[in-house]
């Protein structure tokens, strides 16, 4: 090795081990929490029960939309997590969603404006089952973003965030001991295009 291999190896050595050593305590009893990513099991359930994606009008993202859809397989793992990070019970968590399908729906859009999701006169929200379509008994917007971001990797400061719910039942849509698949499909339209996300 010539002098110029050996200090590029010892910069990128000290670089890692400072890097390293700004994402970890090193005080005795203090300890970070995986983030959402970190955390298999957790995060296997998550992105199992997420879809989403831009709708995209001439090179611009008109919306960037994502939904999380709270199945029983999915409650279960988020409660698990809320407990693990904030040493709580976390079994009433979207307590409206607890027999019903829901979802945690975080929309962007270029004016926030137009991403309000209770909106009627601007947004149709339908869940499409085997038993036909129906409209949400709830939109709630979700505002305490600093708490739920730990849950839900979509939630940022630009999105608004909601949690939808249908009057229809829940159900693990890749469950094994289903013989039928269930249809479930959640569909978002407004004035400039149509979401369809299918679990």
């Amino acid at each position: 090795m010539n002098s110029k291999s050996i200090k590029s190896f010892v910069l990128v050595a000290l670089s890692t081990l400072s890097i390293l050593g700004c994402v970890s305590s090193i005080d005795k009893g203090f300890d970070l929490n995986d983030e959402i990513h970190s955390d298999g099991d957790y995060y296997d359930k998550y992105q199992s029960a997420t879809r989403g994606g831009d709708l995209i009008s001439k090179f611009d993202i008109r919306y960037r939309i994502h939904a999380t859809y709270l199945s029983p397989e999915f409650r279960t793992a988020l409660v698990k997590r809320v407990q693990k990070l904030y040493m709580e019970d976390a079994a009433g968590a979207f307590e409206e969603a607890s027999s019903k399908a829901g979802f945690i729906v975080t929309a962007y859009g270029l004016e926030r404006e137009t991403t309000d999701l209770t909106n009627t006169s601007h947004w149709t929200l339908i869940f499409e089952t085997k038993d036909g379509p129906v409209r949400p008994v709830l939109v709630r917007k979700i505002n305490d973003k600093i708490r739920w971001r730990n849950f839900f990797e979509t939630i940022s400061p630009w999105t608004q965030d909601y949690l939808v719910v249908f009057d229809r039942a829940s159900v693990n849509p890749g469950a094994s001991n289903l013989v039928e698949k269930p249809r479930t499909r959640l569909v978002m339209a407004n004035g400039e295009g149509k979401v369809q996300l299918e679990w």
